[in-house]
């Protein structure tokens, strides 16, 4: 029986996120940013009228693929905000130590990379590109800070800014080492930089009891 106009297809939102997948691998590749929609059907394996079936246009094809890596990463990042209660040092090394792993070994820099440069260049994107790709992380970064100072193991105001206080250094260090090759000529030792950021963290968030800082 033919399908009534305008209806999906079986398994439409299955296949619309396997093309987003394999369009959000091609965009990792040298050049992937800046290819067009025909090479990056090529490289997902299907059609241009297939992608503009799915996704209209080439924005909506960018924020489908921003929309896809925030239901990927939703896991993981849930596991990433566990803390380590009674030790918030490990807690947070523990954090940015399984960032900068994930980062260099898991395709996480390439991935933050190609769609930052994506929303970057295309307006209509950006947002998505916060929404979806960005704020899971410090969102995460959020959770983690909130359940520390619930128990009273750090203290802080306003944990948005604290997660970006606590983000942004670790995220241009990835950034300058991996996505910008830093590596090759201005080397960084990011596990030492790690430590060294998480204890000025919290010389500034650490408790105070009696009038001064207590230890973390």
């Amino acid at each position: 029986m033919a399908r009534t106009k305008g209806s999906r297809n079986a398994g439409y939102d299955e296949q619309r996120a396997a093309l987003a997948r394999k369009v959000a691998t091609a965009l990792q590749a040298d050049g992937g940013v800046d290819a067009s929609l025909r090479e990056l059907a090529v490289q997902a394996g299907t059609s241009v009228a297939t992608l503009k079936h799915y996704f209209a246009d080439r924005d909506g094809l960018m924020q489908a693929v921003m929309q896809g890596l925030r239901a990927d990463a939703a896991p993981y990042l849930a596991m990433a905000a566990q803390p380590v209660f009674g030790d918030v040092r490990r807690s947070l090394l523990k954090f940015l130590k399984g960032m900068s792993m994930s980062w260099f070994k898991f395709g996480v820099g390439k991935m933050y990379a190609s769609t930052l440069s994506v929303g970057l260049a295309h307006h209509a994107v950006g947002p998505s590109f916060v929404t979806h790709v960005l704020e899971p992380l410090l969102q995460t970064g959020e959770s983690l800070l909130r359940q520390h100072v619930e128990r009273g193991e750090l203290r802080m105001d306003d944990v948005r800014h604290a997660s970006l206080l606590f983000l942004s250094p670790v995220v241009m260090a990835l950034f300058h080492q991996d996505s910008l090759l830093g590596a090759q000529c201005r080397p960084l030792d990011v596990p030492k930089m790690l430590e060294t950021h998480v204890d000025a963290f919290l010389r500034a968030y650490a408790p105070v009891v009696k009038g001064r800082a207590k230890a973390a």
